[in-house]
């Protein structure tokens, strides 16, 4: 099967004509990951989010020495997404290949031909997706944190467990 074939059969590119996918795998031709290869480091700088077409990536971040799986990536999911909107930004997450993995490499000036290609269309309107569902369900973990902690206002320094807490979620320290 060929990358372009693999991309038809994607749900987010239905309807997407075969030449336009043809055309965004000359632009961003599939890169493959073997089995445990780290895609990227936590703390390095980002430029490019990745589109999985192909096996399983696993997330992990790390806290005080401490390494935490707080996710996997599926066919047909981004990784990486906050790279095409924060300049000089630096990774939040070590991604490492789960099983043999193929991806598409996103960048800014691919996504700057959107308007010329129905697939990169399509990207758009996922990442978006991903973005939105990534966003909301920050708001519920960090929600169900704060309710765990009676917390009625904005955290003080004298609630050093509910900071704590936080951090572990979110791999910050």
């Amino acid at each position: 099967m060929t990358a372009t074939d693999t991309l038809a059969s994607m749900f987010i590119f239905k309807g997407v004509p075969k030449a336009a996918l043809q055309e965004i795998c000359s632009m961003a031709p599939p890169v493959s990951f073997k089995p445990g290869v780290t895609v990227f480091n936590q703390g390095d700088e980002s430029d490019v989010a990745l589109l999985l077409i192909d096996g399983k990536l696993g997330v992990e971040v790390s806290s005080a020495g401490q390494h935490r799986e707080v996710g996997q990536i599926n066919v047909g999911e981004i990784v990486g997404e906050t790279a095409l909107f924060a300049r000089g930004g630096k990774r939040s997450a070590t991604v490492r290949a789960l099983q043999s993995s193929q991806c598409l490499l996103i960048n800014r000036d691919l996504l700057n031909n959107a308007a010329k290609n129905d697939a990169l269309i399509a990207i758009e309107r996922h990442l978006l997706a991903t973005l939105a569902r990534r966003i909301r369900r920050t708001n519920q973990e960090t929600a169900k944190l704060w309710k765990e902690f009676g917390m009625q206002e904005a955290p003080s320094a004298a609630s050093s467990g509910f900071v704590t807490k936080l951090k572990k979620l979110f791999g910050g320290g």
